[in-house]
């Protein structure tokens, strides 16, 4: 609830730059149209006129991208129409979902697409976890709609938040990457191609990489009992599921207390966007740097009692507190790259553990748990 309610209310409260953003690419359109029809000695009034207004010198940026650095349209048109029929085929016959709902997934990724990049920029958080509970929520009142068993309904309701969170996190990373691109002068056709390669690729290899982790761990997607314990917590997929049975089951499985509080600090979260857009603003400005960060504490509560993320955040960032503090030159040049290294490497060694782990000679086997926290020594 603080996840989704903080990032709706940030994104109603700063639709004015969505506003701009999508007068500026109809503009675009227009222009692009009304060149052609110029070519062939045709008009139109009204394009011409939303035309010249592309070309004016009140945009916002201008593109230093000549058109034959753009990507065209019929490129991104297609490989949209392609996708989505390839998801609607694949939820057709892998999840017995029929494709007016896959498409209606597909549009639903569409806009937290907008909502993640806007929540990314603004805030510096992506609001993925938000998108996706949002969709499940309305696939619940779908679902509940058709009068769906139990078991089927939750399972399109976890592949239909599946498909909207992972628009909207391929789209904020692409839109990252363009970013970048644009501040490098990169051309972006060929920033464009590179990116549908590299997606290629992963469609191929997370699914490998999966079927890994799968095979390794069995724990993570096998129900265990009380005396069993598993490498990972997994608290994702635990607020998952709890989301698709919540929608799903005739009655909330949580005590009234709870639904209070869960509404009220929705409220809460509500409120303080508010006062920080309409209140904390010009010289008062300073003091938004005291208001909690809403993001990172609904994250929090979705890790629940893992405290190995917490512990990791704290070290990152003391160390970056330290190391800005006392080399901020050095930081500047190095500490971005350096936590991106970290990031990769703890990804690629998980992958080299889960290999390890197959074969019998992981830590599991041949290591030992002495003064770990919490282990048993």
């Amino acid at each position: 609830m603080v996840l989704v309610c903080y990032s709706m209310a940030e994104f109603v409260l700063h639709i004015g730059v969505i506003l701009d953003g999508a007068k500026f690419a109809f503009r675009s359109g227009a222009r692009s149209i009304n060149n052609r029809l110029q070519a062939k000695g045709k008009s139109n009034e009204f394009l011409a006129k939303h035309a010249a207004k592309a070309d004016s010198a009140d945009n916002l940026v201008e593109d230093f991208a000549p058109p034959s650095q753009q990507v065209p349209a019929w490129v991104w048109a297609t490989g949209t129409l392609v996708f989505v029929v390839v998801a609607c085929i694949v939820c057709h016959i892998q999840f017995h979902m029929n494709a007016g709902l896959a498409i209606l997934a597909c549009i639903l990724g569409l806009l937290f697409a907008f909502l993640s990049i806007h929540g990314g920029a603004v805030t510096d958080c992506t609001p993925l976890t938000a998108s996706a509970k949002a969709s499940q929520l309305v696939f619940g009142g779908v679902t509940k709609g058709q009068g769906l068993e139990m078991h089927n309904a939750q399972r399109i309701n976890l592949i239909a938040g599946g498909i909207a969170s992972g628009t909207a996190d391929v789209a904020t990373a692409l839109v990252s990457d363009f970013r970048v691109g644009f501040l490098l002068r990169t051309p972006p056709h060929l920033q464009f191609y590179a990116q549908a390669i590299g997606a290629l690729v992963s469609v191929f290899l997370a699914p490998g990489v999966f079927v890994l982790f799968m095979a390794a761990y069995p724990c993570i997607w096998h129900q265990l009992d009380e005396t069993q314990e598993c490498a990972f917590l997994a608290p994702s997929v635990t607020a998952w599921r709890a989301v698709a049975e919540a929608v799903t089951l005739p009655e909330l499985p949580i005590t009234r207390s709870c639904g209070i509080f869960t509404i009220v600090m929705g409220v809460v979260c509500v409120l303080q966007a508010a006062l920080k857009n309409f209140y904390l603003v010009g010289n008062r400005t300073k003091y938004r740097e005291y208001l909690p960060n809403w993001m990172s504490i609904g994250v929090a509560w979705v890790l629940g009692p893992d405290s190995g993320y917490a512990n990791a955040i704290l070290f990152g960032a003391i160390t970056a507190w330290w190391w800005r503090k006392y080399f901020p030159k050095n930081f500047e040049t190095h500490c971005f790259a350096a936590a991106a290294g970290l990031i990769a490497g703890e990804g690629f060694g998980g992958v080299i553990n889960a290999a390890l782990e197959l074969g019998g000679a992981s830590g599991a086997f041949y290591g030992t748990e002495i003064a770990i926290p919490g282990g048993t020594w």
